[in-house]
């Protein structure tokens, strides 16, 4: 199409239409993050918490290792789907850049572990829900939003349950912050 050419009003249209329809295939194909971490984090929340609590194995934290393939399957996900992705809107850009802020303060927290006194994941739910919640406000989707605002609550509850009992509340918290969101944004039209 000429970039001067004048549209008619069902041509205007269509193109609308056609970029609603290509945004909202976007916001549903982003459901697979939040289950794929979603359940990336139970699993190891749940892992570390057996391991802290049942078991005298000295360095539970390891199971946290399966994030890093976890972050090479997310990359290459993302490098195919932006490659099939006719649209990209900046609301698009701004979720990618929100969740590469939290990433690296995620890994900041993680390696700065001994000066907050290892109370990483009280840390680590209280920047999910700011970066989930800023997501769903984006995205205008009230699971996601809510989703957010659950990791806010149990953020302090991690702290208050101390180190060996807070990967327990970790995997709850993801299950009300990722999973449940994450179906509902999967099954949505």
């Amino acid at each position: 199409m000429e970039p001067n050419k004048d549209l008619t009003t069902e041509q205007s249209l269509a193109i609308i239409t056609s970029m609603i329809k290509n945004a909202k295939g976007n916001m549903r194909e982003s459901s697979f993050y939040f289950l794929f971490w979603g359940w990336i984090v139970t699993i190891a929340s749940l892992a570390e918490f057996y391991l802290n609590v049942y078991t005298d194995f000295a360095q539970p934290y390891i199971v946290w290792l399966i994030g890093i393939p976890g972050w090479i399957i997310t990359m290459i996900y993302g490098a195919r789907h932006s490659k099939n992705e006719s649209v990209s809107t900046y609301s698009d850009g701004l979720i990618k850049w929100i969740w590469i802020g939290f990433t690296i303060s995620i890994l900041i927290i993680i390696f700065g572990g001994k000066y907050f006194n290892y109370q990483i994941t009280a840390l680590i739910l209280l920047l999910s829900g700011f970066a989930t919640f800023i997501n769903g406000l984006i995205i205008r989707y009230k699971p996601i939003i809510i989703g957010g605002a659950s990791f806010w609550i149990f953020s302090p509850i991690a702290l208050y349950v101390g180190v060996h009992y807070a990967p327990l509340v970790m995997a709850i918290a993801v299950l009300f912050g990722y999973l449940i969101p994450g179906y509902l944004l999967k099954k949505s039209k």
